[in-house]
């Protein structure tokens, strides 16, 4: 029986009380479907048949597993939160904001690009989009809302364009703003939908990324491997937190 490496990230890690495990397993989602035994605190995360619950993702080997066979086989699955993964809390003040902000906005300039729209992905990005277009002097902002959903038959979470843009882009060099680049799952979907608006050009920008990331934005002040917890997200993150608790306790 072969042996499937599982590593664990972001505050899965504090859930599960351990960062990685191996198994025997036949197939990833039967290694996933093992972890779950072993570890009842990550049902909240891990499906009856192995397939992660909405909210998480699952590397396989580097590929995602939404786009393998549940029965294709592995060496290694990554298994973290679609969404403000990290392994310790970090509540971030206004200042802390405001330097970011500014780096971003020296880097943009640098560059030599000129954004003529901002465009803030919500929620996390209507924020930090205005703050960078009050520093780029740009005057024209809107917002596209990109969702995870599941759809019958189908496993685990696909992108869909919940909130289409607000205002016209055709023609226009385009700056997308988030709040972090996470599993990148957003991010990327966000600038395939943007593209169908056909501006000249788009570039993309977040206050931070993580070191799992599978979208590396144009623009970003730091990288992080914390739940950052940024002042306009406060009473999410309560909520958050007190669902990831509650499924160690299950």
């Amino acid at each position: 029986m072969p042996t499937i490496k599982v590593k664990l990230l972001a505050a899965l890690k504090e859930v599960a009380g351990l960062d990685e495990v191996s198994l025997e397993a036949e197939s990833w989602s039967r290694a996933l479907v093992l972890l779950r035994e072993r570890v009842p605190a990550l049902q909240g995360a891990i499906a009856p048949d192995g397939v992660p619950r909405p909210g998480f993702l699952a590397f396989v080997d580097g590929v995602d597993s939404r786009l393998l066979d549940r029965n294709a086989s592995a060496r290694e699955v990554v298994l973290l939160p679609v969404n403000h993964g990290g392994t310790q809390f970090e509540v971030v003040g206004w200042d802390v904001i405001e330097k970011a902000i500014d780096k971003i906005a020296k880097d943009v300039e640098a560059s030599n690009f000129k954004p003529e729209i901002i465009v803030g992905i919500m929620r996390g990005g209507i924020i930090p989009g205005r703050l960078i277009a009050d520093r780029l002097n740009v005057e024209d902002i809107g917002t596209i809302e990109i969702k995870l959903y599941v759809m019958p038959g189908q496993r685990g979470e696909r992108p869909y364009l919940r909130q289409p843009l607000t205002l016209p882009v055709k023609d226009k060099n385009v700056l997308l703003v988030d709040d972090v680049s996470d599993s990148g799952l957003t991010l990327q979907f966000a600038v395939q939908a943007l593209s169908l608006y056909m501006p000249r050009e788009i570039r993309t920008s977040t206050l931070y990324i993580k070191p799992w990331t599978k979208f590396i934005p144009d623009y970003y002040a730091d990288q992080t491997d914390r739940w950052m917890v940024f002042p306009w997200e406060v009473s999410e993150f309560r909520r958050e937190l007190a669902f990831l608790r509650g499924s160690s306790n299950t």
